[in-house]
């Protein structure tokens, strides 16, 4: 059984970046749930040359893995949220990594294909590329920043008289 105060400490911790992130992930999610369902058929072929095949899959791992993160982690909540940051990064760059494999394949003919599923936009690196690029640059500054933050203040405490 988890210790409810560390849980708690690490809830009321929890930094804004990580709030909008699994938001954010949670939306994607639902979307793309909604647009399976045989109902939507024409909106994820319209949606499909934007968002390419693998929509909402890459931020479904994410719904599961930030809830485990924060309730089973031992340690500091810093420790956690640093931990929790990484594996969001890495995430993303994978995300990322598939966006531009997705882009550096596309041959000119698939910008003008009839079919909305083999259908490739000129906007679709902003969803596949450009959005897994903003949070794993945000998630790590926000990273940088702490890092630099508490190596900081810990100079400044080694330099304090006792």
């Amino acid at each position: 059984m988890e210790n409810p105060s560390k849980v708690s400490a690490v809830l009321k911790k929890l930094p804004y970046d990580i709030i909008l992130f699994f938001l954010f992930a949670f939306a994607i999610t639902i979307f793309s749930f909604y647009l399976n369902l045989d109902i939507n058929k024409k909106l994820k072929a319209s949606l499909m040359p934007y968002t390419g095949w693998g929509f909402g899959r890459g931020y479904f791992f994410i719904l599961f893995f930030i809830p485990l993160c924060l309730l089973s982690f031992k340690g500091t909540v810093d420790k956690t949220l640093r931990i929790l940051r990484i594996a969001i990064i890495i995430s993303m760059l994978m995300q990322l990594y598939i966006g531009i494999q997705d882009w550096l394949q596309v041959a000119p003919e698939d910008y003008t294909n009839p079919n909305p599923y083999l259908r490739y936009d000129t906007l679709t690196p902003i969803y596949t590329i450009f959005t897994p690029l903003f949070w794993t640059l945000l998630m790590a500054i926000t990273l940088l920043w702490n890092y630099f933050k508490n190596k900081k203040e810990t100079n400044l405490n080694l330099d304090t008289p006792a």
